[in-house]
């Protein structure tokens, strides 16, 4: 499909899905056959510092807001549902329902072009349901070994799906248990064969035995230390 630019004249060719873009030539913004009923736009209430600090420093690698469309249900019973019409595979949006939130008018200046995701028309049961855009973050993290994009609601501010990073409180539980079985396995490894040295040199069993639990105690708290200062 082709269309004239409103303010240079000059023609874009568009395909089906395009909603909202910018002209190449004068930057003008062009609004490609809008659905029967005025969109609405639901507005960020969450800022983009607020996402970063859900991840550690320096995690997060790039940030961008995005107007992921649904159209509106009125049922009977339910009320008022939002059911997705973007056709890109999120999988962690296909039973989430975005909560309310402050919605408006679309206008052309209140976000860039780039920032909505596009509706495929369809998707769309009826011609005449409202579209509403509602925001998201996609977030790029940069892992151990690779990266990986995870969606943050723009209203709630709630992470979407499973979280990639661990719990640092997890991971610290995790590495004080591996640090406990490894000092006791070399304290293990050591005192055994004390106590049967101590056994062949005729001292009593008592004090092999204290000697030995001393002697693994010392040698599990040298270890420890060496580890922490590490």
């Amino acid at each position: 499909m082709k269309i004239s630019c409103t303010q240079c004249g000059a023609e874009h060719i568009v395909i089906e899905s395009d909603f909202f873009l910018r002209c190449p030539y004068c930057d003008a913004r062009i609004v490609v056959d809008p659905p029967a009923d005025t969109p609405q736009i639901v507005m960020p209430s969450v800022a983009e510092e607020h996402v970063k600090r859900l991840f550690p420093p320096g995690m997060v690698i790039s940030l961008e807001k995005k107007y992921f469309p649904y159209y509106e249900v009125d049922h009977s019973l339910t009320g008022k549902t939002l059911i997705s019409c973007f056709s890109q595979p999120w999988q962690d949006l296909e039973d989430y329902s975005p909560p309310a939130g402050d919605r408006r008018i679309f206008e052309v200046s209140i976000a860039e072009p780039c920032e909505f995701i596009p509706f495929d028309r369809d998707l769309i049961d009826e011609e005449s349901v409202r579209i509403v855009f509602h925001p998201f973050y996609i977030v790029m993290l940069k892992l151990e070994g690779y990266n990986e994009g995870v969606l943050v609601d723009a209203v709630s501010g709630q992470l979407l799906g499973e979280s990639p990073v661990q719990d640092d409180s997890d991971l610290k539980e995790m590495e004080l248990r591996k640090l406990f079985f490894l000092i006791l396995i070399a304290g293990l490894a050591v005192s055994i064969p004390v106590f049967l040295l101590l056994k062949n040199i005729g001292i009593s069993w008592l004090s092999q035995t204290w000697f030995s639990v001393i002697f693994l105690l010392v040698l599990v708290g040298v270890f420890y230390l060496n580890k922490v200062r590490k």
